[in-house]
């Protein structure tokens, strides 16, 4: 097992170089901006495009489908999450105030359709205080039950811990394998990242998706961006009749992980990609 922790070992992953960044299939180059991708086709169970699957690398606020499913697995559905002032100093603004009260599954869809930083740091806070326990540890553990290797958290938000050590590290691989538990298991814990935009308690949260709208058949997508991490991105699409496709970027940029995610979907559909 490879888990870079606090001590910044993320330097340690494989260099990659730019000529990696063309994997041939077949006849085809693909060419991305990301330094890892990943696209598996869940119908076959088999992989479909691979691109330095297994390098370890800064998850950003990817990280937060795994807080999301341990918030699920670990809290009460019928409490009210109670927003500390600690939530309120992280990055980002969403509109949230400190003292208010939400529920579990309102405070997820806030957190993975708008990248909420407020809603995650709240959800782990919410289980450190009042049960006892550690909420990174736990999702920790969850990553090493599902065998996610690469995988490994400091922080539930993904934030950047420092300058030179990320919120949380893993692979385009072990991304969509958490994804595909998700789909097989728990999918409704993602449909709200189905939408452009949602509202909750009179309050709209934008999505941070910029293909929601435009790829045809968008089931599920979560976005991540950092100093540390550059652009990411993991989607699920369906090509359709039920045909489920997982698309994970890592290592990209801000615009690249989207101009990423729709060059591998358009070669899945043009069969570039061999279905």
């Amino acid at each position: 097992m490879s888990l870079f922790g606090p001590s910044g070992q993320a330097e340690k992953t494989a260099k990659i170089t730019e000529k990696e960044n063309e994997e041939t299939f077949g006849s085809e180059n693909i060419k991305l901006e990301a330094k890892a991708a990943y696209v598996f086709d869940v119908l076959k169970n088999q992989p479909l495009f691979e691109l330095n699957p297994d390098v370890q690398l800064p998850l950003a606020s990817v990280t937060k489908i795994m807080t999301a499913l341990v918030a699920t697995e670990n809290l009460p559905s019928y409490i009210l999450v109670t927003i500390p002032q600690e939530a309120i100093l992280q990055e980002g603004d969403d509109g949230f105030l400190s003292g208010e009260q939400w529920p579990i599954a309102d405070l997820v869809d806030a957190m993975l359709v708008s990248s909420s930083n407020d809603a995650a740091f709240s959800l782990a806070f919410e289980y450190d205080k009042n049960f006892n326990g550690n909420f990174v540890s736990l999702m920790n553990q969850r990553a090493q039950d599902l065998q996610l290797v690469q995988t490994y958290f400091l922080n539930p938000t993904g934030l950047d811990f420092s300058k030179n050590t990320a919120g949380a590290y893993g692979s385009a691989k072990d991304i969509a394998n958490l994804l595909l538990y998700i789909l097989k298991n728990r999918f409704s814990l993602m449909e709200a990242t189905r939408f452009d935009e949602i509202e909750i308690n009179q309050r709209k949260f934008k999505n941070t998706d910029y293909l929601v709208n435009d790829l045809a058949g968008f089931m599920a997508g979560k976005t991540g961006y950092s100093d540390l991490a550059g652009g990411n991105l993991a989607i699920v699409l369906d090509k359709g009749y039920g045909h489920p496709i997982i698309i994970v970027v890592l290592g990209s940029n801000f615009e690249g992980r989207f101009r990423d995610a729709k060059n591998l979907y358009e070669a899945v559909i043009a069969r570039k990609i061999d279905l």
